[in-house]
């Protein structure tokens, strides 16, 4: 009768501290992960009511994540177009440079030295318009993964035209010459040497600039693109690019130029004109680039104050009060051990125990 009233009373009450102790240790458990990890849960479904804040919160963070990114690459993108663009414009300086000495008492031999000087720059124009960030070409706009310029452009089928064209100087003159050296250049076709794409009139190619995403509904532009400008006219392509290159295609030619002829010194006096309108314009495309890379900046630091602010909100959210999770975790330990003598000294309890 005796072990079955202990036996009774000793399995209630086991049962009871035995509940006890799961739920103590559960908890105990969850504490741990919570001074551990520093969160108040590793899944949503243990944040209680703020879940649905935090599965709000969780995906706005990463779209900001993504626009920051987009900016960010974008900015590399600029930083690697504003260099190549001002070589590009030291080109186009150089070119100056030559024709102020071809406009004065010069040697045939002198002319023979810069077409070969203006041949070696058309190379290395085409290699520069050429430059790739990744496997996007720089200057192709939306189809950045196609080179804007097929192969070198002193050989192309342009640079062959002017060249036929110059040759025509003693019987045409040199208005002729600068007219229709402007009308091909304006109007080249497909890859030669331009893409496609490229190989259009100025307006139309400004239009193909690569737009990036940097915020809901928004997009910036991030560069330019090769054979962009404004309209025409009769003494430019409307292309900064377009014009440098068709002025080193001209002296390029030259090679048989007489010096003495007054056809000459009037074509000279055109490139001029040509040349430095050219390196204004280039020097606008750079700013373009600097206005661009300026209003990135700015949407960059805007992103990343939202970013923070909603990394705040959502760690107001998942994040432990570590100081209250010390003190829940140490008075939870201690009834832990408290059960666990409990049920220690129950298994050695008589019915005597209880009377």
């Amino acid at each position: 009768m005796t072990g079955t009233v202990t036996s009774f009373g000793y399995s209630g009450v086991s049962l009871q501290q035995t509940l006890n102790l799961t739920s103590l240790s559960q908890k105990n458990s969850s504490l741990q992960t919570q001074a551990s990890t520093g969160v108040i849960s590793d899944s949503y479904a243990g944040l209680g009511t703020a879940r649905t804040q935090a599965l709000a919160l969780q995906p706005a963070i990463t779209q900001v994540t993504a626009w920051s990114s987009n900016i960010t690459t974008a900015q590399n993108r600029l930083t690697t177009t504003q260099s190549v663009l001002s070589q590009i414009s030291t080109i186009a300086s150089n070119l100056n440079e030559t024709l102020s000495t071809l406009a004065g008492s010069v040697s045939s031999s002198t002319i023979g030295t810069a077409a070969q000087q203006a041949k070696t720059a058309l190379t290395s124009l085409g290699n520069l318009l050429n430059t790739q960030q990744g496997d996007s070409y720089i200057f192709s706009g939306l189809q950045s993964s196609k080179a804007p310029v097929n192969g070198d452009p002193g050989n192309s089928d342009l640079a062959s035209s002017i060249s036929e064209a110059v040759n025509q100087m003693g019987t045409d003159g040199a208005s002729s010459v600068l007219s229709s050296t402007l009308t091909l250049a304006g109007n080249s076709s497909d890859n030669q040497p331009f893409s496609a794409s490229l190989s259009t009139d100025p307006t139309t190619a400004a239009a193909q600039n690569l737009q990036i995403v940097t915020g809901k509904n928004e997009t910036a532009t991030a560069g330019i693109v090769a054979t962009q400008g404004t309209a025409s006219s009769d003494s430019s392509t409307g292309s900064p690019i377009r014009d440098l290159m068709r002025n080193l295609m001209v002296v390029a030619s030259l090679g048989s130029a007489d010096p003495g002829d007054a056809d000459y010194t009037q074509l000279i006096q055109g490139l001029q004109d040509t040349n430095t309108a050219a390196i204004d314009g280039l020097s606008d495309m750079s700013g373009v680039l600097g206005v661009q890379q300026n209003s990135l900046t700015s949407q960059s630091a805007m992103l990343e104050q939202m970013k923070s602010a909603l990394t705040t909100q959502l760690g107001t959210t998942k994040d432990a009060d570590l100081a209250q999770v010390s003190v829940q975790l140490n008075d939870t330990s201690n009834q832990l051990q408290a059960s666990y003598s409990i049920i220690a000294d129950m298994k050695g309890m008589t019915l005597a125990s209880y009377l």
